[in-house]
This record gives structure tokens, sequence and C-alpha cells, in this order.
């Protein structure tokens, strides 16, 4: 599915049926293994080497060994790897929204822009925009850029982005998934482009 978007849609100006479509193909990769499909075979097989055990042969019982070392072994490295993952995630959201609670924050068009002391490109997180304090009283701040931030606001963007991190912190041996964020980011730099464009021709 991600290799059908990079071959046929990835370069067609259809931007909000891309981003429908890497959300739902994810979606759709994860339901396929629920799917049954139900193949009826016959087969007539002969019994081959039907064992027998005569009168008075003493039997001997082989007790297994029924715990797999290398399973448990393997289901513990994913334990600690998803654990300290999890880990990180929780401690940039708190690190985000201790910078928007410590942080002077101004109310503009449906979102709020945060002024920080450092220098930083701007950018979102759910409904707060974080933009340098120094830039944005100097007014060094384009109005394009303004819009292009307020696109990924509008468009919940981050929810897209939220979706998929934590699908690599549970899936992270899976490496398709840093493809499909990479993916999922460009597109929405693609809107939000894309509206700044139609808005200041």
């Amino acid at each position: 599915l991600l290799a059908v978007y990079h071959i046929l849609l990835e370069k067609e100006k259809i931007h909000q049926f891309n981003r429908f479509y890497l959300l739902f193909s994810l979606v759709f990769s994860f339901s396929i293994p629920f799917i049954t499909i139900e193949v009826v075979q016959e087969s007539i097989s002969p019994l081959i080497g039907k064992a027998t055990i005569k009168p008075g042969e003493p039997t001997i019982a082989v007790i297994e060994d029924s715990m797999n070392y290398w399973l448990v072994s393997l289901w513990g490295i994913y334990a600690i790897v998803s654990s300290v993952l999890i880990t990180r995630f929780i401690r940039n959201i708190r690190k985000l929204t201790s910078r928007i609670k410590s942080n002077p924050a101004i109310d503009y068009k449906n979102s709020k822009l945060v002024l920080l002391k450092e220098k930083i490109l701007p950018h979102t997180f759910l409904d707060t925009i974080f933009i340098n304090e120094t830039d944005y009283h100097n007014r060094k701040i384009e109005a394009e850029l303004y819009t292009h931030e307020l696109i990924h606001v509008t468009q919940k963007h981050t929810l897209d982005i939220l979706f998929i991190e934590i699908l690599k912190m549970l899936f992270w041996f899976n490496p398709v998934f840093i493809f499909y964020k990479k993916a999922i980011q460009l597109n929405h730099e693609f809107l939000a482009d894309e509206k700044v464009v139609k808005s200041y021709n």
C-alpha cells in the first residue's frame, strides 16, 4: 500500500485524498489478519507407520519442557524497548505542555501563539503554534507563515502524527512506519502550502 502511494499518488496534486489514503491504508493493513478466508480441501491420506505396543514391552514417557526461553526473551526485549519509547513519548508531550503553560500565549484565529525565548522555527502542536518571541515582536514572521501553521491547526494534522507515533512505539521493529511518518508529514506540508498559495496567489 505504501509502494502504491509512492509510485502512483505522491506526485499527484490530490493531497486531501492522499491524507485519507495514508491513514486508511494503515487501518486497513491492521484489519487484514482478522479477515478469514475458508479453503475447503478434501484429501485421503493412508495411515503410515502405525505404531503398536506389544504386551510386556516397557513404555517410556518423555516429558518436554514447555517453557520456550527464546520466546520469553523476545517478549522481554519487546517490552523493554516499548517501555523506553513510551516513556520518551510521554516525556516529550509533557515538555510541550509545560512550554505552553510557562510561556506567554496570545489568542490567534482559533489557535494560540506561544512565544518562546529560544530561536526556533515555527511549529504546531494541536491548537498551539510555537514561535520565537523576538521575531514576533519585531514582526519578522510573514503572514504566509502564520497561515501555513494555522492550516496545520485547523486540519488537525497533529492527530495524524500522534497516531503514527503510537504505532511506531508498539511496532518499533517494523521500519515501514518510519516511511509512513515521513510520507504523512510531507503530505501535511503540501496541504498547508496549497492553502497558502490559494490565499495569497
